[in-house]
């Protein structure tokens, strides 16, 4: 019997252990970070004390790899969501966005993922949809998929940041944009303009994106894509767009020498792994393991996830050179008057747009500006997740 949406609580892993050998082995996932296998009646909820349930399909369907990226770390603290909370669909947008994004030579801007992707709930677990109003930012993907909720096995958290926030289902989803935000429109045009269909990519993609930061090859080995037919190399952009990838061969060049090793140039874009404590505990019984996370307090329904008195896990993410800050945005706010002379109304689409099925992502000419999300009515008002 499938699992269903609502069973957070109640799933537990089939994977054997010569699977998770052979996963470990393929993803190179670090052995410091203890990958082990839960125990016939462990469940993803609760977990153990110092690990988090990891799905194989975070990699080998979301494209992301250990260490994960800081961008798709950034992403979870914005909207205080365990990473074991978000189904497979929502990390695989972060992901594609995040390496649509590298392929423009850019970082990653939270305002725009924002601007196309809106945070909502799916039974007990999470994700990031299209916003209804906005072209997508991707071509086709999967809308389906079998056996990841039972396909997890436990893995070290130090790979996380130390202040994970977990979210329950009291908590405030108000995190719709208010009429008059503003995102880098040039860069969200770029990525709709260069669209490429969302699927599982071969680790080159993943190494020229900044996705992930360890390979097999030598330490000055280069990863190159070339077309089979013309054997010349082609961008990361053009790589992402095309239909089968039976058509490019992998391959890899020898740096020069006194050229800085890939695996260094990279290095910044990764989430760091925490170092070991200084006593590291031996590993408990499945039966002592079962971690305390958090219960929901009184006042859990109003809070955004920070607790008062001690460091927001979103001063990291308002700091970070490496991603764009939502305040960059929120400095300029133009008038309503300011919208409407370029198009932008609230009651009416900019001329252009075309939408030839109800559920089809809008089509827009080059000439056209693009449109704000459609505003949703919310008795308390909108909710600004930076923290101030």
């Amino acid at each position: 019997m499938a699992l269903g949406k609502d069973n957070l609580a109640d799933s537990v892993s089939i994977l054997t252990q010569r699977q998770l050998d052979k996963f470990v082995q393929e993803y190179r996932i670090p052995l410091d970070l203890r990958p082990v296998l839960p125990s016939k009646d462990e469940t993803i909820y609760p977990f153990r004390q110092g690990t988090f349930p990891f799905y194989t399909r975070v990699c080998n369907f979301a494209n992301y790899r250990v260490p994960f990226s800081r961008f798709f770390i950034r992403v979870l603290q914005l909207f205080r969501v365990h990473i074991c909370q978000v189904n497979l669909f929502g990390l695989s947008r972060i992901n594609h966005f995040e390496i649509s994004y590298r392929a423009q030579n850019q970082r990653p801007d939270l305002n725009v993922f924002w601007y196309f992707y809106e945070f909502i709930t799916v039974g007990d677990w999470y994700t990031f949809a299209h916003r209804k109003g906005v072209p997508y930012p991707s071509g086709d993907e999967r809308s389906s998929l079998k056996s990841w909720k039972d396909h997890f096995f436990w893995l070290d958290d130090r790979c996380l940041p130390a202040e994970m926030a977990w979210r329950f289902k009291d908590q405030t989803m108000s995190f719709d944009l208010e009429y008059n935000f503003v995102s880098n429109m040039e860069l969200a045009r770029a990525l709709i303009e260069n669209s490429s269909p969302i699927r599982p990519l071969p680790d080159h993609f993943l190494l020229l994106g900044r996705i992930c930061f360890s390979w097999g090859q030598g330490d000055r080995d280069w990863p190159v894509i070339r077309t089979k037919r013309e054997r010349t190399e082609t961008s990361l952009r053009d790589a992402l767009k095309v239909p089968n990838f039976n058509v490019l061969d992998f391959d890899f060049d020898e740096q020069s020498e006194g050229e800085v090793p890939l695996m260094q140039q990279v290095a910044y874009a990764a989430q760091e792994i925490r170092p070991l404590p200084i006593q590291d505990i031996s590993e408990p019984s499945a039966a002592e393991a079962t971690s305390s996370v958090p219960t929901p307090t009184k006042g859990a329904a109003r809070s955004s996830g920070s607790q008062a008195g001690k460091k927001s896990i979103l001063d990291d993410v308002d700091g970070d050179p490496e991603v764009r800050s939502l305040d960059e945005a929120l400095q300029y706010r133009p008038s309503s008057i300011s919208l409407m002379s370029k198009g932008v109304t609230s009651d009416a689409e900019p001329k252009g747009l075309v939408r030839k099925r109800k559920n089809e992502a809008l089509q827009i000419l080059p000439s056209d500006p693009l449109p704000m999300p459609r505003a949703k009515k919310n008795k308390r008002g909108p909710l600004n997740p930076v923290a101030t």
